[in-house]
């Protein structure tokens, strides 16, 4: 595909340079060999760039103000009275679950702390002017961590050069620092197995003191494979109000889901989930941060009466430049079949894409939607990514559609940050479709700040 009418981020000309005389051909394969010396699990299955998405140092604070104004007001919408927030929440299966069976506002504590990855889009010259819009919120189990640190710190020590000439954050670092906060030892639950990245933030953590214990609750009954040494099966309970895995007797400082969740996945195991919310232990990232999961959180984004209320007038007219418009499918379906090319269409409980349809594909979607069912959809403004130059060790050089992943890391207690930081970077990119899904063909980035803008 090829998007000619999409603002280019170039690599500037020394960088350019910089990279001819390191030979881009020898540094993918230098970068294929050093992954495949880390040894971790299928850690070449997606393709990598070594030319990495370059933005200025400049606007660094720019997405930092922005992920600090979007992490606040969400806060402070958990952290309103509960029949307030009830009001103003918009009903979808996903907040319907977690508020009448898991009881998240029934066992609300006041202190939040855990992370979050916007995946954002710069549309245009970043500048402080223009700060990135927000397509989407990942709130529990999503991906990248500990990939991003580890493509970066690898990519430095074969390109030395490089390391001197940008500045980069370490996600799987801040992901750590912040799991610290809550204690030395933290439970993550897993499934029936993990990936490379949670192997390289499980390391990260061994590093500044915190164990990280990954456990398949017992509950779902399965048998965990040779090939993950770290995970074992475990069954999980309350003492004193606080969760034990049976035989263990050492205390856990907070328990963290370690996989996103679909409305299936929370009915799985609702006793478990159930017991999870009301524990004294916290929850890093607790399932109350599941009300703003589903796609209908862009609509109340959308609420500048909302937005100021929650923020104050001069930082929710500043946030606002970063909202695409959305609202509910229903009663909006004639500007889609009007103009299908401006518009996205998602499933409020959708995830990784697959509930996503743009342009001609949106409004043939419409059609199959029953009229019924089209409050469990939103329709949203479309925007169009820039475009960065990319060079993967198991592709060749292209132009592609960009997003940037921010991670942030926040520790809320009910009424400010006792700590928040965006502890890092990632993009995903592609030129086979209009969403930047890795799992789609497209290729894992690394960010990038140049110390000269």
């Amino acid at each position: 595909m090829t998007y000619d009418r999409h603002f280019h981020e170039p690599l500037p000309p020394d960088l350019r340079r910089l990279f001819r005389r390191r030979q881009v051909r020898d540094l993918k394969i230098d970068l294929w060999n050093a992954f495949v010396d880390t040894g971790l699990l299928e850690i070449n299955d997606a393709d990598v760039s070594v030319l990495p998405r370059l933005l200025p140092l400049s606007y660094h604070k720019v997405i930092v103000r922005t992920c600090r104004d979007l992490t606040e007001l969400l806060m402070r919408f958990l952290s309103l009275p509960q029949d307030t927030l009830e009001r103003h929440l918009i009903d979808t299966p996903v907040t319907r679950f977690l508020v009448d069976e898991l009881g998240v506002l029934k066992h609300r504590k006041r202190r939040i702390c855990g992370s979050l990855r916007y995946d954002l889009a710069i549309v245009g010259e970043p500048c402080a002017t223009n700060p990135p819009k927000l397509f989407e919120i990942n709130e529990i189990g999503f991906d990248g961590a500990g990939r991003s640190s580890l493509i970066q710190s690898t990519l430095f020590a074969l390109f030395p050069e490089l390391a001197n000439r940008v500045r980069c954050v370490d996600t799987a670092g801040a992901e750590a620092r912040n799991l610290r906060r809550l204690g030395r030892r933290i439970l993550r639950l897993q499934y029936d197995s993990y990936n490379w990245e949670e192997e390289v933030l499980v390391a990260r953590c061994r590093q500044i003191g915190v164990e990280l214990e990954l456990v398949s609750p017992a509950l779902f009954g399965l048998e965990i494979d040779a090939d993950y040494p770290l995970l074992k099966r475990g069954r999980i309970g309350l003492e004193r109000g606080q969760v034990r895995v049976r035989g263990d007797r050492r205390p856990f400082a907070g328990t963290w889901m370690g996989y996103s969740f679909s409305l299936d996945d929370y009915r799985e195991a609702a006793p478990l989930f159930a017991l999870l919310t009301r524990a004294q232990t916290p929850q890093y990232a607790p399932f109350l941060t599941g009300l703003f999961a589903p796609k209908s959180t862009l609509v109340l984004l959308s609420d500048a009466g909302l937005r100021e209320r929650l923020l104050g007038r001069a930082r929710a007219r500043r946030l606002g430049a970063s909202i695409l418009p959305a609202t509910l499918l229903a009663g909006h379906e004639a500007a889609l079949e009007a103009a299908s090319q401006d518009y996205v269409i998602k499933h409020v409980d959708g995830m990784g894409g697959e509930q996503v349809f743009l342009g001609i594909d949106a409004r043939r979607r419409l059609a199959r939607i029953p009229k019924a069912k089209r409050r469990e959809w939103v329709i949203q403004e479309r925007t169009r990514l820039n475009t960065i130059d990319v060079d993967g060790f198991a592709s060749r050089r292209r132009r592609v559609i960009a997003d940037l992943g921010a991670y942030v890391q926040y520790d809320w207690d009910g009424e400010r940050f006792s700590a928040f930081e965006v502890g890092g970077f990632i993009t995903r990119a592609t030129n086979r479709s209009q969403k930047v899904n890795v799992s789609g063909g497209g290729i894992q980035v690394p960010v990038m700040f140049d110390v000269r803008r």
